[in-house]
């Protein structure tokens, strides 16, 4: 009887959520095939995956791989093993499974602070906010690092001012987000802008968790987690920390020419959240203040430390603070909840949550689905173009071109990357086909000068395909051929 009860109660406490992530699993599900094809990073994870799972390492076209961290490429290898297939679709699933997990991650620790009612609220505002609904699709470390480095964070606050077994927690979902990307290292000073407060304040039990050995020891979990990967970094390249460093270089390099505004990411909150939920984002920093909620003021100093961060780059994307937007979803579903609806909701207030809830809902799908609607540079012919590579050449073909990830995740076919202008006739005796486009901004400049070296006869005598629509060109050439023009 007993049990039977235990599991009625289980039921009801769950129920909502499960709801909740049901029917964001079914609204994701939709736009999985969004986009068209893989961008290069997605490209890179996806082919990472599929080496892995045929026994070839974390490589590329037969090359190690030393900056992409491994664990979205081992889901996308889990994925395509479980469903014994290699698509587009079959890849991306892991991605479905993080945006849920994330949700699952912010009402968890939510409704522990406040109450379910806020915990559900603040799930779904996240899963609403554009920035991430956008992001579903992408097989990129943009949502599956929101889950973990939210769990780190939220975990560690939770260790100091509930119990010390969180740090534990903290630190697990610390490692985690570490293997998922590098930035995860900000989680440092974000730990020592908690620990200054929990000093300060005159709170004997808190300065008791701080001095515990479970706050000392509990960083090893996180640590025992990563050991492996620096192993293998260390052994396949001979510095455990070659991802760290090549990544660290990466936003200072890339692009030079570019610079943009110290204020780019405050202009551009309302598109990551919508112009209809600042309101509320701002009447719950307002609530927060009268009442001195400090979790809410937590999250808010999570938010200006990545913001501050990575504004002081000069090359700035929004993708790059994405992991704000959970620590957004707290102060904003307070400013749902506590100034308009009571802590325990009646029927009538919970129709009127809900049809707010639906307002919000419309109203970021009108700003979302447009993006849905665009696709990726070079789709569709470009998959033309790939199909007939992997149909007119040899399991061991090499192919040449600068979008070389693409090549290598659709083709099939070993890809490398076009070298300097002078070493272009050694390459072009290795390789089989080399593919020309307009549509990578990384191609090197000398490439758009080879198309002009064939004629429309070469392509009569099958040296040449050519694939193009209004707003895309791809080019393939045989390198034989070009090898006797240069």
């Amino acid at each position: 009887m007993n049990g039977m009860k235990n599991w009625r109660g289980l039921v009801r406490e769950h129920s909502a959520v499960s709801l909740l992530l049901l029917c964001f699993g079914g609204l994701y599900s939709f736009t999985l095939d969004a986009y068209g094809m893989f961008l290069w990073d997605e490209a890179e994870y996806a082919s990472l995956g599929r080496s892995l799972l045929r026994g070839e390492g974390f490589s590329i076209s037969e090359r190690p791989n030393a900056l992409r961290p491994p664990l979205l490429p081992l889901s996308a290898a889990a994925s395509m093993l479980l469903f014994d297939r290699s698509d587009d679709i079959i890849v991306r699933l892991p991605s479905l499974f993080f945006s849920l997990l994330a949700l699952l991650v912010v009402y968890q620790c939510v409704k522990m602070e406040f109450d379910r009612p806020t915990g559900l609220v603040a799930a779904a505002l996240l899963g609403l906010f554009p920035s991430f609904w956008r992001a579903t699709p992408f097989l990129l470390t943009e949502i599956p690092f929101m889950a973990f480095f939210t769990g780190a964070v939220l975990y560690f606050y939770f260790g100091l001012y509930r119990q010390r077994r969180y740090f534990f927690w903290s630190w697990l979902c610390w490692g985690l987000a570490f293997l998922t990307r590098y930035t995860a290292l900000l989680f440092g000073p974000i730990v020592v802008l908690f620990l200054v407060p929990a000093l300060c304040i005159r709170d004997q039990e808190v300065r008791r968790r701080i001095w515990s050995t479970d706050f000392f020891l509990s960083p090893l979990a996180g640590l025992g987690i990563m050991l492996p990967w620096f192993i293998r970094q260390y052994l396949t390249f001979g510095d455990a920390l070659i991802g760290i460093k090549q990544s660290a270089t990466q936003l200072q390099s890339y692009m030079p020419d570019l610079s943009m505004p110290w204020y780019f990411y405050c202009m551009r909150l309302p598109t990551m959240l919508s112009p209809s939920l600042i309101a509320f984002l701002l009447l719950g920093i307002a609530w927060a203040v009268w009442k001195r909620e400090r979790f809410t003021f937590h999250c808010l100093i999570v938010c200006i430390a990545i913001v501050v961060w990575f504004s002081c780059y000069r090359y700035k994307e929004l993708r790059l603070v994405t992991s704000i937007l959970p620590f957004m979803a707290v102060p904003t579903a307070v400013g749902v909840m506590k100034p308009i609806f009571p802590t325990h909701l009646t029927w009538r207030s919970a129709v009127a949550l809900t049809l707010l809830l639906s307002s919000i809902f419309i109203a970021n799908f009108s700003l979302t689905r447009p993006t849905f609607q665009r696709t990726v540079l070079g789709y569709p012919l470009f998959l033309e173009a790939m199909q007939f590579l992997h149909e007119q050449t040899a399991p061991d073909a090499v192919i040449v071109g600068a979008n070389f990830p693409q090549i290598y995740w659709y083709a099939d076919r070993r890809a490398i990357n076009f070298p300097d202008e002078q070493a272009l006739r050694k390459i072009l005796e290795q390789s089989e086909w080399i593919v020309i486009i307009n549509f990578e901004p990384a191609q090197k400049d000398y490439v758009y000068e080879l198309a002009k070296k064939v004629t429309f006869a070469d392509a009569q005598a099958g040296n040449v395909a050519y694939f193009r629509d209004s707003r895309f060109v791809t080019l393939l050439i045989r390198s034989s051929l070009l090898r006797k023009r240069l």
